[in-house]
């Protein structure tokens, strides 16, 4: 079978989306399929098209190149499809070719989740951009879903809005989610000693919730003059991220702006407390790494965080946007390193059972059935 993978994403293995996809290519191969990846880094005239042209010039590229040379299933990321099934419903060539649309984080409920941020920080986006969210983005994602034969999301959340949305029905939406990292399984635990070094992951921006973490770590910084801070992956330079700290605790943090595996992974075994106060997510590679690190974690309870824990069992949960709840629950395990250490072993628990070998079996098969492989046609 040849699969084509569609994604508005760069060709990067850094990122999470590109990451997985590579990952998961990498498998279907090993079962003796076909598989490329296409993404708009392969379009160099895209590089003069400021982004939010990608919307529909993206789209419109991969559909004139799958007309041309027609796989057996298409996987198109969240609104990447919206244009082949368009084509799809007008050529009866097209309409062989199975699809998916897969959702690596549902747009409109990003959009949403940081909207409401922007109006608590009394700002709002420029029109321009909320014609694009509020009213392109939902309906190219509503064609995009609508024609495809099957819909992946990553966790109940995103599975219910689309359902809700009138986007998908139930029975052709499926919750395939991303894999914890089999590497960080065999970090060892955090030692008997007091907590005192906390690890934040991922991007600097206001969408992974560093307004609240930033005032609950200088609060705690003052009272306990022992803790740190590092901050990784945050694709900043240094300076820019402790610029944003008050002047008295900037030396307590640490900051690592891009990470490799063996950075990540580096960071993990030097950490006793990994905070995460994001305001939206899909399934966060940055919790499932903590997870299989068997750290113990203090997030918010969104996108797949809660299928994947149980508040007070393996995570402390902490409302979005409450710098005083992120500081009150950080407080708690530093002063209580054996709830901390129950709930990084319950973690790394959680994490073994979704590890990419537990899943992978269960995703080729999905993708062979969508696809109309039988065992007998893989030999």
């Amino acid at each position: 079978m040849r699969i084509v993978f569609v994604l508005h994403a760069p060709r990067d293995l850094h990122t999470a989306v590109f990451a997985y996809t590579a990952e998961r290519g990498a498998f279907l191969e090993s079962r003796g399929h076909q598989v490329e990846i296409w993404t708009h880094d392969d379009e160099p005239s895209f590089a003069r098209l400021k982004p939010r042209w990608w919307l529909f010039a993206f789209p419109l590229r991969a559909a004139s190149r799958l007309a041309g040379s027609p796989p057996d299933l298409a996987i198109f990321h969240s609104y990447a499809g919206w244009a082949f099934h368009l084509l799809r419903a007008l050529r009866p060539r097209l309409r062989r070719v199975r699809t998916i649309a897969q959702f690596h984080g549902v747009e409109t409920l990003h959009y949403e989740a940081l909207r409401a941020e922007e109006r608590r920080q009394g700002r709002d986006y420029p029109l321009r951009h909320r014609l694009l969210q509020v009213t392109a983005m939902p309906i190219l994602l509503r064609l995009s879903c609508r024609g495809a034969d099957r819909v992946f999301c990553l966790n109940r959340e995103e599975q219910d809005f689309l359902v809700g949305r009138g986007w998908a029905r139930r029975e052709r939406t499926e919750i395939v989610p991303n894999a914890a990292p089999e590497a960080l399984l065999a970090t060892p635990p955090p030692g008997p000693s007091p907590p005192r070094k906390l690890l934040f992951l991922g991007q600097w921006l206001e969408r992974k919730g560093i307004r609240y973490l930033i005032p609950a770590f200088a609060a705690l910084a003052v009272e306990r003059p022992e803790i740190e801070l590092a901050c990784v992956g945050t694709r900043i330079p240094a300076e820019d991220v402790r610029a944003d700290f008050p002047a008295a605790v900037r030396d307590r943090v640490a900051v690592v702006p891009d990470a490799d595996r063996a950075a990540i992974a580096a960071a993990f075994e030097n950490a006793d407390l990994f905070v995460f106060p994001s305001l939206a997510e899909g399934s966060s590679l940055a919790l499932l790494e903590a997870m299989a690190a068997g750290r113990p974690i203090i997030a918010t309870a969104v996108g797949a965080a809660p299928d994947l824990l149980a508040d007070g069992e393996s995570v402390l949960f902490v409302p979005a946007a409450d710098a005083a709840a992120l500081c009150t629950a950080i407080r708690r395990l530093l002063d209580d390193p054996s709830l901390g250490a129950r709930l990084g072993a319950a973690a790394r628990q959680a994490a073994e059972r979704c590890s990419w070998p537990q899943l992978r079996e269960a995703y080729g098969s999905l993708i062979e059935e969508i696809g109309g492989t039988r065992a007998s046609e893989r030999g």
